[in-house]
């Protein structure tokens, strides 16, 4: 675990185990916002200290969940005097979906996890203009994937919507997903939070997330110009994840061919010498 000052009022913590992941801090003027709970009470409390040893123990605490994977929510119970938000739809996730979480990724567990939804939620954005921070809808790596901006520090926090080698998908959203990060595009970030990659100064990556997402929705990928990483997500991940939502789309003929692609050279790779 780290933790390092970022811009004039955040604090990046960035935990290791089981994986890579970054929670951030925004010190308001009448609030604290802690954007994304990771994995349970126990590196919460981690945060809770960092908020105390800021002098902010007493001042509202605001809980922002990108998404309702179980990662970005599970540490909710360590804040329960705070008020949650997120999407509706992260709500909707979170209430259907918690309890399956929990037993299938019970090794990942870090302390006491209960499962809070958003107690206030969204469907376009949500603004606290007084501590000059947005929330606002960016669907992409989930339907109810979420962002904030920190307008004061032009910080963009966007959860898992950005990630390398290549964006994990969990819907054959092509179109909004390209849409939500070309928004990001038109902000003027000095600095980009992910979920799991190490802070972001530049464009380039969110420019090959869209480049991917577009060959992907044009059935224009090479498979043979991918890296190892980038094979690994695109075939025993993304495709993997939304096989069945590709076969039932208008393009199942296109998706047919690309799936038996890849198959076919998945299957050449393993038998070469």
């Amino acid at each position: 675990m780290s933790s390092s000052r970022t811009g004039t009022r955040g604090i990046l913590v960035s935990f290791d185990e089981p994986f890579f992941t970054n929670v951030y801090i925004i010190f308001g003027n009448e609030h604290v916002f802690v954007l994304d709970t990771f994995l349970g009470n126990d590196p919460m409390k981690i945060v809770r200290h960092l908020i105390e040893d800021e002098g902010c123990a007493s001042m509202p605490l605001i809980i922002f969940n990108s998404h309702a994977d179980y990662d970005h929510y599970w540490g909710n119970g360590a804040f329960k005097d705070a008020s949650i938000v997120g999407h509706e739809h992260c709500r909707q996730r979170i209430i259907s979906e918690g309890e399956a979480s929990l037993v299938k990724y019970a090794n990942h567990v870090r302390g006491k996890v209960e499962l809070l939804p958003p107690t206030r939620t969204f469907q376009e954005a949500l603004r606290y203009e007084d501590e000059e921070v947005a929330f606002f809808h960016t669907p992409g790596h989930t339907l109810d994937s979420s962002s904030c901006f920190d307008d004061k520090d032009r910080i963009l926090f966007v959860g898992d919507n950005v990630e390398s080698p290549i964006p994990y998908l969990n819907h054959a959203n092509f179109e909004e997903y390209i849409r939500s990060l070309e928004s990001y595009l038109e902000l003027d970030w000095k600095l980009i939070i992910a979920g799991h990659d190490p802070p972001l100064r530049e464009s380039h990556l969110i420019k090959r997330n869209i480049d991917y997402l577009r060959k992907f929705k044009d059935w224009s990928i090479d498979l043979g110009a991918l890296s190892s990483s980038e094979l690994h997500r695109h075939i025993h991940d993304n495709l993997k994840t939304i096989r069945a939502e590709l076969i039932r789309s208008k393009d199942r003929q296109a998706a047919m061919k690309h799936l038996e692609e890849a198959r076919e050279y998945t299957t050449l790779k393993t038998l070469r010498p």
